[in-house]
């Protein structure tokens, strides 16, 4: 009779083990699914990102910032200076100088990179610089292009 209840209770055992795993398991997915919008998300801003700045659609790429900007790099005379944008008006003022044709190009050759779930990145360099566009995802708004980053490499 021994032998019997042992076998009983590893039966229960057993299945403790397997509702325990099956709740983890459960969890998991809902992270992934997470991630996955997030990534699908990205995609989204990144193609119409690409699509506008392919067709230098200046009002299409302001659409796509999260004003106010606190960091824009900007080059004058070989030298690098940052600088803000209050508002969607200031960028298209501006925005022969604060989206270059060398930005542009660049953009569209250049692969995305995740830092993490809410920060992408578009990179490149040069002998001595790194210039860098960042995407971030705003809770109310989805990803959306915060800074254009220039600095040492």
């Amino acid at each position: 009779m021994q032998s019997h209840s042992w076998l009983g209770s590893r039966v229960k055992l057993g299945a403790r083990i397997l509702l325990f795993a099956a709740a983890i398991v459960s969890v998991v997915p809902g992270r992934a699914a997470s991630n996955t919008a997030n990534e699908t998300d990205f995609r989204t801003l990144y193609d119409q990102f690409v699509s506008a700045v392919r067709a230098n659609d200046k009002n299409k790429i302001a659409d796509l910032i999260s004003f106010p900007v606190s960091s824009w790099s900007v080059t004058q005379k070989n030298m690098v200076s940052e600088t803000t944008i209050p508002n969607r008006a200031e960028f298209l003022a501006k925005y022969e100088s604060l989206f270059t044709p060398s930005m542009r190009a660049h953009a569209l050759k250049t692969k995305p990179q995740k830092i993490s779930d809410d920060h992408y990145i578009i990179s490149w360099h040069d002998e001595d610089l790194e210039y860098s566009f960042e995407f971030e995802k705003a809770p109310s708004r989805g990803f959306r292009l915060t800074a254009y980053l220039i600095g040492p490499r």
